[in-house]
């Protein structure tokens, strides 16, 4: 027997949507990117996330998190870029999570 789920109910259709979605200056269908800054659902543009950047040598260190986070808080992406050899790019605990702190990006661990 198998088990099926209801039908998805959305306030508005599927063609409302899609006629929304569309820019009549770049005549195009848009649609708007979110993500999880690690405290909020928000929108993805560059500038609405609080960065911090250290550079050792050929290895930068990049921190990012929600406008106010503070250094100390685990609630930061953290990643560094080592340009040694080539380009490699590695995160803080091994993912891409924001649950770390800011205050030494140097410190932290890296894979």
């Amino acid at each position: 027997m198998a088990i099926t789920k209801p039908a998805p109910q959305n306030k508005y259709s599927e063609q409302y949507i899609q006629n929304s979605s569309y820019d009549a200056d770049f005549d195009m269908a848009t649609r708007e990117i979110v993500g999880y800054d690690g405290v909020n659902l928000q929108r993805i543009v560059a500038d609405s996330l609080a960065i911090k950047v250290t550079v050792d040598g050929s290895v930068t260190y990049i921190g990012i998190a929600a406008p106010g986070t503070t250094q100390a808080s685990a609630f930061w992406q953290c990643k560094k870029v080592d340009e040694s050899s080539g380009i490699v790019v590695t995160w803080a605990d091994g993912d891409a999570n924001f649950d770390n702190v800011a205050t030494d990006l140097t410190a932290l661990d890296y894979s």
